[in-house]
């Protein structure tokens, strides 16, 4: 039997160790995640949280699930579930993928879905169409919040740079699952058309290096004669540090996510944050986040079209409204509010007493 001596829940995050969990936390404070076993300092995968003997011995009050448990089987998650309510522990699940990013469409992942999001003592998610979804699939009603500001306060306002260039910018990193290369080459096209038109444009396009080895596991052969290509901008590197990443999506002018599939978009919430216009694919959830363009990605034309409706809208300075600061920083103060609030609720269903009595 545990017990509180304080009016606020014990509460431990799979994982602490990203910047959403910070974002959601009541006073914007975590506790951490518990050390891997032989991983780095900071590696939060596998996490020892989804084991139920680390649940056993813990000494929280509740759990709030978000990713990273693609890699348990669904009795191993079942048996996590069980140990939780053994312990009387609450869970929060936040539905943040439908459909993960780096597996696609997976029965095994729905699996653990269908483990998770019915055990849930409160479930979140960040659409009302994920909600919806949520609701038809497991009967479950969501709570449904804005995602809050993924840079840093001090980039919220940070000026951007002129130039002459109109930029179109991608980050093809490692080529997750849901990266969808047929649309990037027809984004190169769209380019490559308004630059033989005359238009002062580009293409940027980041690429980390691991991926152009032939050994690797998404390694694309479509890609090297993208990055030789006329009016692409190659940039080809390691993944890129907060400061470095903030700083290009700052200078661009159309970031294009080119998404075969997903749900969400922590990507998108990072160019609303810098005021860069975005274009998603209508595939998910993640256009209803923000005021977006979005394509669609069955269509072979549609990218094209939109690519120079977006271009043709910068020229007569139709521009993506930034959030101010201030306006940004309430939203994220709101967000942990409704969360102090759910915590308190979900603790006091689950453990039987107010916040700060005894168990």
């Amino acid at each position: 039997m545990r017990a509180t001596t304080t009016g606020t829940a014990r509460l431990q995050h799979i994982p602490a160790g990203h910047g959403y969990a910070l974002s959601v936390s009541p006073g914007g404070v975590l506790r951490p995640d518990p050390p891997v076993p032989g991983a780095p300092a900071g590696q939060w995968w596998p996490h020892p949280a989804l084991e139920p003997a680390w649940v056993h011995a813990a000494d929280v009050d509740l759990v709030h699930l978000h990713f990273g448990f693609e890699h348990r089987t669904p009795a191993q998650m079942r048996a996590w579930v069980e140990a939780l309510r053994a312990e009387r522990i609450g869970l929060v699940v936040t539905v943040h993928d439908l459909v993960n990013p780096h597996l696609g469409p997976d029965a095994r992942y729905d699996e653990l879905l269908s483990v998770v999001v019915p055990a849930a003592d409160a479930v979140t998610t960040l659409t009302p169409g994920a909600a919806h979804e949520i609701a038809r699939r497991w009967g479950r009603e969501s709570v449904v919040h804005p995602h809050p500001h993924v840079v840093d306060e001090a980039y919220l306002d940070a000026p951007r740079p002129a130039h002459d260039t109109w930029v179109v910018g991608v980050h093809a990193k490692s080529l997750r699952a849901s990266f969808d290369v047929p649309t990037l080459v027809r984004a190169r096209d769209a380019v490559a058309a308004l630059a033989d038109a005359g238009a002062p444009v580009s293409l940027r396009l980041h690429v980390h290096e691991d991926v152009l080895d032939p050994a690797h596991p998404r390694h694309d052969p479509r890609l090297a004669p993208l990055l030789a290509a006329p009016h692409v901008d190659a940039r080809i590197h390691g993944p890129l540090d907060d400061d470095a990443l903030w700083g290009d999506l700052l200078d661009v002018d159309l970031a294009l996510l080119p998404y075969r599939f997903g749900t969400h978009s922590g990507w998108l919430e990072m160019t609303h944050d810098l005021g860069t216009d975005v274009l998603v694919s209508t595939a998910g959830h993640a256009s209803e986040q923000r005021p977006v363009r979005t394509y669609d990605p069955v269509s072979a034309s549609s990218i094209g079209v939109e690519i120079a409706r977006a271009h043709r809208d910068h020229g007569t300075d139709i521009r993506p409204a930034r959030p101010a600061r201030a306006a940004r920083v309430r939203e994220r103060e709101d967000v942990r509010a409704l969360h102090a609030r759910l915590y308190r609720d979900v603790r006091l269903r689950v453990c039987g007493d107010a916040p700060g009595g005894p168990r």
